[in-house]
């Protein structure tokens, strides 16, 4: 197999788009018409969970784990799944191993790859963004997935990789998710996947309150977490195993592992509830969670300082004010934050904290990192955004899907 791979900004992915009668023939039409890069895909993840010394047995045994978890808290996503494999031509196991891929990488030392979102909660206008960062050697093998609404279902559109349900998206109900890999000392494999998790809430949820309760009946076991992002708010919720914790913006104190009024949430690929840090761990020996996560830090205090100062009549650090209108207001006097704020404070250049994340050109295979996506969510313009490549590559490729 060649070990060379496709720069993420160069990368024109498919998009599927499916409308059904029912939810079976949905998983069979997207077995059957994403067969080839589902195909690819498990390819991929074999050679890659081989690179981080998991066992075929030992993955089999999570995917079969995951399966059984899956069926019996989600028997209807767990049809769709077996309706994808039908269509694959695959096993609904080996199908797995692509779904429950998170799962099964807790049997490695080291979680390969990180991700950093950024978040503004001001209530109706509430928006979301995150660079999705993953192996390099995986920048062709995702797509964009529109998934027409079927009864009891909403239609929603995000990425996913081949295979799974969903992934990163809105759902017509105005309910997104972004999703940030952690680790923690009580990760096991055999939860129910955490990729069927966003799938059901992007299917599912119609509020804020529902997402919340769909995240919070799932047994899972590894760890994550998940930002549910409405029009209302934005929650993050940090997943340690079968744990959870929520993180909300604008509370009164920060002693219960929330961040205070500024309105904004921001996370990278480490634990910050105070419940969850006992067996808190990075995810790798070289992580570089903690320097973006300063560099964001940072970063949201000059532009709330720039707010301030635009409020005042007084120019900004930079010369600029903020993009949002100057005609609106977040009920504070402030222009509104917007996804192209949130943008502005996801982009990095090289010599900073890599935010924005590019392979060294010499970056030997599974020690290679990019910025496959950039992922822009604005609930209440029921919004989403979404180019291949990382905000520092110019956003060019990027397709904007109206729900």
């Amino acid at each position: 197999m060649s070990t060379e791979f496709v720069p993420a900004a160069e990368v024109r992915p498919v998009t599927f788009a499916v409308h059904a009668s029912d939810h079976i023939e949905r998983g069979h039409r997207r077995g059957e018409e994403l067969r080839t890069g589902i195909a690819s895909t498990l390819v991929a993840y074999r050679r890659y969970f081989s690179h981080l010394s998991i066992t075929e047995a030992a993955v089999h045994s999570a995917a079969t784990s995951s399966w059984q978890r899956l069926q019996q808290w989600w028997p209807t996503g767990a049809e769709e799944v077996v309706a994808v494999a039908a269509g694959a031509g695959i096993d609904v196991t080996e199908l797995m191993e692509i779904v429950a891929r998170t799962e099964i990488m807790t049997q490695a030392p080291a979680a390969p790859t990180e991700c950093s979102t950024a978040s503004h909660t001001s209530p109706g206008a509430s928006v979301a963004a995150q660079n999705w960062d993953w192996a390099a050697d995986f920048s062709t093998l995702w797509h964009f997935n529109d998934v027409g609404a079927v009864p009891g279902q909403h239609r929603h559109v995000g990425i996913a990789e081949f295979g799974m349900l969903g992934k990163i998206g809105l759902n017509e109900a105005g309910v997104g998710v972004l999703l940030n890999i952690l680790k923690h000392t009580g990760d096991t494999a055999g939860g129910v996947p955490i990729h069927m998790i966003l799938a059901r809430v992007l299917a599912e949820a119609g509020t804020l309150a529902e997402a919340l309760e769909i995240i919070d009946s799932a047994p899972t076991s590894s760890s994550s977490i998940i930002t549910v992002i409405t029009a209302e708010a934005a929650v993050q919720v940090e997943i340690a195993g079968a744990l959870k914790r929520e993180r909300r913006a604008r509370a009164t104190s920060q002693s219960d592992g929330e961040t205070g009024k500024s309105g904004f949430l921001i996370h990278t690929n480490h634990f910050l509830h105070p419940d969850l840090l006992d067996g808190a761990m990075e995810l790798r020996p070289d992580s570089t969670s903690q320097e973006r996560y300063r560099h964001l830090a940072e970063a949201v205090v000059r532009f709330e300082a720039d707010r301030v100062g635009a409020r005042a009549g007084v120019g900004s650090s930079d010369g600029a004010v903020s993009s949002g209108s100057a005609a609106a207001s977040d009920g504070e006097g402030h222009a509104p934050v917007t996804v192209g704020d949130l943008t502005k404070l996801l982009t990095t250049e090289p010599g900073e904290a890599p935010v924005c994340c590019t392979p060294a050109p010499d970056a030997a295979y599974g020690n290679r990192s990019a910025t496959l996506v950039s992922v822009r969510i604005d609930p209440a313009r029921k919004q989403i955004d979404l180019a291949p490549g990382s905000p520092a590559d110019g956003l060019h490729g990027n397709r904007r899907f109206q729900l």
